[in-house]
């Protein structure tokens, strides 16, 4: 499948997931804030919460596995050796032998849920499990027709990176770039609008440098291209990244955070344009704001109760705002956050639990406009919601 994707909404014609698995059963309380959780999440009931999710996914598009392109990839003799020198390389660990004695689905396992060792102190990961790893959108990220594969901000996700980054060039052939230096980006902050229009969160996983980084590389396509950058708190830990305070959900309608995205505030708002080799900067009050002028007429849609922000500021905790489209119009979020769900309902979104999707109960086609909702205790405490826990390597074209 070729890399494709123009926008946030277009129809999903392919997503790469991975299934939680035994790697968050190896977090206990002495490590979760190395893994970067809030709490220890039970395996069990996010594995069925998750079921779910993926279940809905089948129904609409062509699914891919972490596990499965990586097996796949693990087949070839010469992709294993240098795949596994590499791990070898960033954990600094000397296993190459005892990796080199594995079968491709225990080497598949090893590389996603780590390598245990146990002594007299207790047990331990000289190569570390892959906690985030069911939040498949950060290590990578496909930006039109490439895929960006990103430097994180903390190491424990750096073997994120490198599976993603050997997937998509050895299975998938697409061409991918990491950014020139060593500044961190993540794909949680990237968001692509429009053929024309990229959003990029600056916050505590995305520099300003790394922004930097990718405006010298679309200066050098020759292309006009505008990069519209949201500033965003370091604080609270919800804030991680861009989309969880904004994201699209049809042509002309947004879920958001309201007041960091549609009121004025100390975090910035930037446009850079690119245009015939030249670089412009400007600032706008707000990110609706600066969109409405690139041509884009949202209706925003509050996370939580508009009217009350204590509301808003526990639905954001949650992913209240970060919803993954299957086409445009048509989202899953967590149905835990009732009032956002109220809200797009108010909008013209129908409501439609995401059990009876995947059992094939109901249909999508009926809907113009809707929400799937997820019912879901485990996920969203690990801090990401619906499009967190999705890779599209393609969408159709949107008509705008």
């Amino acid at each position: 499948m070729d890399i494709h994707i123009y926008s946030e909404i277009g129809k999903l014609q392919g997503v790469i997931l991975h299934r939680p698995g035994c790697e968050l059963e190896r977090m206990v309380p002495g490590n979760i804030r190395d893994a970067l959780y809030s709490d220890i999440l039970s395996m069990e009931i996010a594995r069925q919460d998750y079921a779910v999710f993926e279940g809905v996914l089948q129904k609409q598009t062509k699914v891919f596995y972490v596990r499965e392109l990586l097996e796949q990839l693990l087949a070839d003799a010469e992709a294993r050796k240098q795949l596994t020198e590499k791990v070898c390389r960033i954990h600094q660990v000397d296993l190459q032998e005892k990796l080199d004695a594995l079968t491709v689905k225990e080497l598949a396992g090893v590389l996603i849920e780590g390598w245990e060792e146990r002594d007299s102190i207790g047990r331990h990961y000289p190569i570390p499990p892959l906690y985030n790893l069911y939040f498949t959108r950060d290590a990578s990220a496909s930006l039109y027709d490439e895929v960006i594969i990103n430097r994180m901000r903390h190491s424990v996700r750096n073997r994120e990176a490198l599976l993603m980054e050997e997937i998509f060039r050895r299975i998938f052939h697409a061409e991918t770039f990491r950014p020139d230096s060593g500044h961190n980006i993540e794909g949680g902050d990237l968001l692509v609008a429009r053929e024309d229009v990229l959003l990029i969160g600056q916050g505590d996983r995305t520099s300003r440098a790394a922004i930097e980084d990718l405006t010298r590389r679309y200066l050098s396509k020759n292309k006009r291209q505008h990069i519209v950058v949201q500033e965003l708190p370091v604080h609270p830990e919800s804030f991680i990244h861009l989309d969880m305070v904004f994201t699209f959900l049809d042509r002309d309608a947004c879920a958001c955070y309201l007041p960091l995205i549609a009121k004025e505030s100390r975090y910035r708002t930037t446009v850079i344009t690119i245009d015939g080799g030249q670089v412009s900067y400007r600032e706008e009050p707000t990110l609706l704001q600066a969109l409405k002028k690139l041509r884009f007429d949202l209706e925003p849609i509050s996370c939580g109760a508009p009217d009350d922000e204590w509301n808003q500021q526990r639905e954001q905790w949650h992913s209240g705002a970060n919803f993954v489209a299957l086409e445009p119009g048509k989202v899953i979020g967590y149905a835990r956050n009732t009032r956002t769900i109220d809200q797009l309902n108010r909008h013209g979104f129908d409501v439609v639990p995401a059990a009876d999707v995947a059992s094939g109960k109901v249909t999508l086609d009926s809907h113009k406009r809707c929400v799937v909702t997820l019912r879901s205790d485990e996920l969203p405490r690990g801090g990401g919601g619906g499009r967190c826990m999705t890779m599209p390597v393609n969408r159709e074209n949107v008509i705008w």
